[in-house]
């Protein structure tokens, strides 16, 4: 989606400022394969790089001191006025993800609760639940020899969990049609007006219209997130939410909380095939740990390889990949100007394969995220789920929630990417397999 975040929202030059390096040439690269040219850009030039300086100045910054800055030091200084938040939010609606200043902030306040720690750990059963039942699936395929397609199994899986932790709802007889549905939305992100986009929005809509007024006909506070945003009240004891933002919410939840983890789930399933010694080890891990009982919440700190290998996972391919923001005010980075409305890009898979933080930054090495490395590591150089105020609200249920199906998993199958399959990463809205990886199964 980087492209469309260097395309003019309002002109913003002055050839008087003093600007990072700018390459010469075609931009025709960054729209055709933008990991590449970010990587080449950085290797070339640096940390920091005015890849476009007119008619919209766009900045691309590769370290951990300038991500910093953005994200954290001056994070008032830098909104979300980028072109792919704007089109996020045509085709979405405004909600948490793409509000601002003091809205954002009410909004961040009210959803909090429902994603500390106390309100997550009694999830544990119904996921680890769950996914024993896409198991005892994969047994019968097993014994009829098929594969599976594992983005396909791992996004039905967490977009079940999602609805049924958040939601309060069982969504397991709609999975794979919403899927197709909100893959549909994905795509076509940056085209909300694209006929087909509308389509797939409207359906997307109707769905989650549907759950909103179920639960509304026969209400019962379940504690999750869907209850307290429908009980949530202002000062003044009114409802502080309609339907039509409980919607634009609950579409955003979705679509961000069960993409991000299927993805990340299906990338470190692909890179598990290409090196089954890992495999192997996360087999011995869970033995040694659990025996033969299912994993709980407090098993996962007992599981580190287990952990690794899904940081690992996340260093090399982040399903958030990129992080646009906008300069409201001129600023200074490092030892160059920022003039306001400069768009700022950090690109999360070149900034997780900077040869100065990761020693032979391609490899998979799940060892590099043993206490031990992490600990002289800048914890900026690792940003999987952002950084700052606006981190990912939902990363610590995506982190239980793919441990545990780790666990799971590596109790009762190995999976073998079938032969002569070619992958490439494809970043859209996430940064998704280019295409279907079919695995045999092998308990």
């Amino acid at each position: 989606m980087i492209p469309s975040d260097t395309t003019p929202l309002r002109p913003s030059s002055d050839s008087a400022h003093h600007l990072p390096p700018t390459p010469k040439g075609s931009l025709r690269e960054l729209v055709r394969n933008p990991l590449n040219y970010f990587l080449s850009l950085t290797r070339q030039y640096g940390d920091i790089i005015c890849y476009r300086p007119a008619p919209d100045t766009a900045y691309l910054i590769n370290h951990p001191d300038y991500i910093r800055h953005v994200l954290v030091d001056q994070h008032n200084n830098y909104n979300k006025d980028t072109y792919s938040n704007q089109a996020f939010k045509s085709a979405i609606g405004p909600g948490l993800i793409n509000f601002e200043g003091e809205v954002w902030l009410r909004q961040r306040r009210l959803m909090q609760p429902s994603f500390h720690r106390a309100r997550l750990e009694p999830l544990s059963e119904m996921i680890v639940q769950t996914v024993q039942e896409m198991l005892d699936r994969w047994r019968i395929r097993y014994q009829q020899g098929q594969p599976v397609d594992i983005a396909r199994e791992m996004a039905a899986l967490t977009m079940t969990l999602t609805a049924r932790a958040f939601l309060g709802v069982d969504l397991s007889d709609k999975v794979y049609s919403l899927g197709e549905i909100i893959n549909g939305v994905a795509e076509l992100l940056e085209k909300p007006n694209h006929p087909r986009m509308r389509q797939a929005r409207s359906e997307y809509a109707a769905v989650v219209e549907r759950i909103i007024h179920e639960r509304r006909q026969d209400f019962q506070d379940g504690g999750d997130l869907l209850s307290t945003l429908m009980t949530a009240r202002d000062e003044a004891g009114a409802l502080m939410m309609d339907d039509g933002q409980l919607s634009n919410e609950v579409i955003g939840l979705l679509l961000a909380g069960y993409e991000t983890t299927a993805n990340a789930l299906t990338w470190t399933y692909y890179l598990l095939s290409q090196n089954i010694w890992a495999m192997e080890r996360l087999r011995q891990e869970v033995q040694q740990v659990l025996g033969g009982r299912l994993p709980a919440a407090a098993d996962l700190v007992n599981l580190p390889y287990h952990r690794s290998v899904l940081d690992e996972s996340l260093r090399l391919y982040p399903p958030a990949w990129i992080i646009g923001r906008r300069a409201i005010a001129d600023d200074q980075i490092g030892d160059f100007d920022v003039p306001a409305g400069t768009v700022i890009a950090i690109c999360i898979y070149t900034l997780h394969r900077h040869p100065a933080f990761w020693d032979d930054p391609d490899r998979f090495d799940p060892q590099r995220f043993t206490p031990e490395r992490s600990a002289s590591r800048n914890k900026y150089a690792y940003i999987p789920f952002s950084i700052g105020p606006r981190q990912c609200i939902g990363n610590g249920f995506a982190l239980l929630e793919a441990g545990l199906i780790m666990a799971c998993i590596s109790q009762r199958f190995e999976l073998h990417l079938l032969p002569g399959i070619q992958v490439q990463p494809q970043p859209l809205f996430v940064l998704r397999p280019n295409r279907d990886l079919m695995m045999s199964l092998h308990p």
